[in-house]
């Protein structure tokens, strides 16, 4: 009796172990979000070829952070009107996957399970409002609720 005692106490603790661990923790960062978005327009000079920029604005949000379909991917909804799909690895660090189909390519970082920031960038081939050729958002997130 007290070898099958200590082999379900064993077996239980191992199977505790194995279901609690979560290679990429990616549930510790979904939930209400508050991202301040710097966003920046620029054209670029075609006889330099250096980025000038046409203009900055500010967008602050309420939004969500949502797991994605695969297991490495987080839904970023960062405005009202737009989201990323971004990949995270073990280490909280946030990319984007090669040859993004929309130009969009995303790096950034989960400092910490409640703070996190995001750099996005749309690639010349996109045209915004008409007069712009490329644009820049950093992102930065504070979560909200229990920390």
């Amino acid at each position: 009796m007290k070898k099958i005692i200590t082999l379900l106490s064993a077996t239980a603790i191992i199977l505790f172990f194995l279901t609690s661990c979560d290679k990429y923790h990616r549930d510790r960062y979904t939930g209400t979000w508050n991202f301040v978005t710097e966003r920046v327009y620029y054209n670029e000079n075609h006889e330099t070829y250096q980025l000038v920029e046409v203009k900055r604005d500010t967008v602050f949000y309420t939004g969500k952070i949502s797991c994605g379909n695969w297991e490495r991917v987080l839904v970023v909804q960062y405005t009202e009107n737009e989201n990323v799909d971004t990949w995270i690895d073990k280490d909280g660090y946030i990319f984007s996957k090669a040859g993004d189909m929309l130009g969009k390519y995303s790096s950034g970082e989960f400092e910490s399970k409640n703070k996190m920031y995001l750099n996005l960038y749309w690639g010349n081939f996109v045209i915004f409002e008409g007069e712009t050729d490329r644009r820049y958002d950093f992102i930065k997130g504070t979560k909200k609720g229990r920390r």
